[in-house]
């Protein structure tokens, strides 16, 4: 009884596993495309922390054929599958583990990597333009807030109004007039990376989330393997001749 209840938490585990490797290969290309979008398109940068989201999508796609590979091996209650399975599913769980620890040890690193190239920007008069797109895009002014533009005649950019904002194309010289009292309070350099923070941090703890789910069902796997009966061999038919 204790075997078939296991053998099937098993398979539900791996189902789950299963569509958690596909959201994580989903995830993976939705930090793709909008880290492309923010450090390429908006800030025409690129850092070298871009193996992340590739990292994340291949690892999606392991999880999800090996969860299929344990969902096929409880059903069948395969020794060999089940056994496979597990040695599989640990050497997963041990990359995770190592690459999470990775991500919590080089979150400072890349917050700080990213505000020193959008302070770099903020300084450069040839990016002007980009940095004045990540300050409409991002709702955030200058690199520590308004008073990044204090030398300016106590005007900021217009892109860091929102009544600017709302019109780009506005030729009204009063939407496109911004003082610092209008401003949006927060700097770039803080919020982007905040926001490059919180995001690296979301992705540790999803995969602390599969790393416990990946746990359960090797120990499972084992159990289920260790209880499946060994097959009954007939001993062969003796005919004696008198």
């Amino acid at each position: 009884m204790c075997r078939c209840l296991a053998k099937y938490i098993l398979f539900a585990v791996n189902l789950i596993l299963t569509l958690l490797g596909l959201f994580l290969i989903g995830f993976g290309i939705f930090i793709k495309i909008q880290y492309n979008k923010m450090l390429d398109d908006v800030l025409g940068i690129e850092l070298d922390q871009d193996y992340a989201p590739i990292f994340v999508i291949c690892i999606g796609v392991i999880v999800a054929i090996i969860s299929m590979f344990g969902c096929c091996g409880a059903i069948a209650e395969s020794r060999k599958t089940l056994k496979s399975y597990a040695v599989f599913m640990g050497i997963l769980a041990v990359c995770k583990i190592a690459f999470t620890i990775y991500l919590f040890v080089a979150m400072s690193e890349v917050k700080d990597s990213l505000q020193r190239n959008i302070e770099q920007h903020f300084n450069d008069p040839g990016q002007n333009v980009a940095f004045h797109a990540l300050e409409a895009t991002f709702k955030c002014c200058g690199t520590t807030g308004p008073e990044s533009y204090i030398n300016n005649n106590n005007l900021a950019a217009p892109t860091c109004c929102e009544k600017f904002n709302k019109d780009p194309t506005t030729t009204d010289d009063a939407n496109r007039i911004c003082s610092i009292n209008e401003a949006y309070p927060v700097g770039c350099t803080r919020f982007i990376g905040d926001l490059i923070y919180n995001f690296l941090r979301t992705v540790a703890f999803i995969l602390i989330g599969f790393i416990v789910f990946e746990l359960m069902a090797m120990l499972l796997a084992l159990y289920v393997a260790a209880t499946i009966p060994l097959p009954v061999v007939n001993p062969p038919t003796v005919y004696y001749s008198y």
